[in-house]
């Protein structure tokens, strides 16, 4: 008797230890709460001061500032509209005030508009995000038409490795697929249906079959996000692959078996909850609770440059920080219990 007794006590422990209760799930909630306020916070001064600093906006302070409040709003956090609207206002009038212009052929001029491929994914994952118009996101498009290379890709950067350091401008394979799926909306319904909207992205889609894959967190988050934006159905064993790359402290690395970082985890928790994982898994919530273990004080996440291989990473910190802290903080908040 007492033997069975113990194997129940046993199982029972095992049981909770490896899926997180509702009960443990709410005693959490404010712990995370806290931990988003605290990252918002940091995402709007840190983007104020680089403001005041650098008089520009960037992919990073800018961008990434509107993609975070808008998801905050839609998630039920305060967010002032003023606040909102003027870092929608300075990031816009860096990024999308010459988006219509014609492709500038100089090398180093060239390239696709960063903030408009991010700014477009901003607005397909927080449909109610006001930041970009429609009439915007066309333009978006328009850009992307006549930014694609001749081999069907889009170009980060013809800068050097050093000037162009990973995880943002890893390869043009994110490129590429940021901009297949920024194509997406603009597409009619019959997908077969030709317009130079759906010849771009079948010229992108056979560039991208050609490609070895990047084995990358981010690269492999992005291939299964293309598979949700096309309404794909059966994607357990995406998904499965997908969470075999968490380490065991939780976190996610942007190289497999690398340590885990906050870019990382933070964006592999965000593209998760795209592809409708629930929140109360257990991979879930080892992920959150790595991010709740390794915020700072002041709100921000560490991180630690990388370069590309061969390439010394650079000193600078701030924008991966800050990469990495708004990664975080949307990771969180799309991974909190409702």
């Amino acid at each position: 008797m007492k033997l069975i007794q113990a194997f129940v006590i046993a199982m029972t422990t095992l049981v909770a230890t490896a899926w997180p209760t509702q009960a443990q799930e709410v005693k959490k909630l404010p712990k995370i709460k806290l931990a988003i306020e605290r990252g918002l916070s940091f995402v709007k001064e840190d983007a104020l001061k680089w403001r005041r600093e650098r008089e520009c906006s960037t992919c990073h302070h800018g961008t990434m500032t509107v993609w975070a409040m808008n998801e905050a709003r839609a998630q039920g956090y305060a967010i002032a509209p003023g606040d909102l609207a003027d870092m929608t206002k300075w990031t816009k009038d860096r990024f999308l005030k010459d988006i219509g212009k014609p492709r500038d052929a100089r090398p180093g001029w060239s390239m696709v508009n960063s903030s408009a491929l991010m700014l477009s994914a901003m607005a397909q994952a927080v449909p109610k995000q006001a930041s970009v118009t429609h009439d915007e996101l066309k333009a978006i498009a328009g850009h992307l038409l006549r930014h694609q290379e001749s081999d069907g890709s889009w170009a980060w950067s013809s800068a050097p490795a050093k000037n162009r350091p990973p995880p943002f401008f890893e390869s043009d394979e994110v490129a590429t697929l940021l901009g297949y799926m920024a194509l997406r909306p603009h597409v009619k319904a019959d997908l077969r249906a030709k317009s130079p909207e759906h010849e771009v992205r079948v010229k992108a889609a056979a560039w991208l079959a050609k490609q070895k894959p990047n084995d990358t967190t981010q690269a492999a988050a992005y291939r299964l996000l293309v598979k949700v934006r096309e309404g794909e159905k059966r994607l357990n064993s995406d998904i499965a692959d997908f969470l075999r790359r968490q380490n065991k402290d939780g976190g996610w690395g942007q190289l497999k078996d690398s340590p885990s970082d906050a870019y990382a985890t933070g964006q592999a928790l965000y593209i998760l909850s795209l592809a409708g994982v629930k929140n109360d898994r257990a991979e879930i919530q080892r992920g959150v609770d790595f991010l709740l273990a390794i915020q700072k004080r002041d709100g921000s996440w560490p991180m630690t440059r990388r370069g590309h291989t061969g390439v010394t990473p650079g000193l600078f910190s701030v924008p991966i920080i800050y990469f990495g802290s708004t990664w975080a903080t949307l990771g969180l908040m799309r991974s909190s219990p409702k």
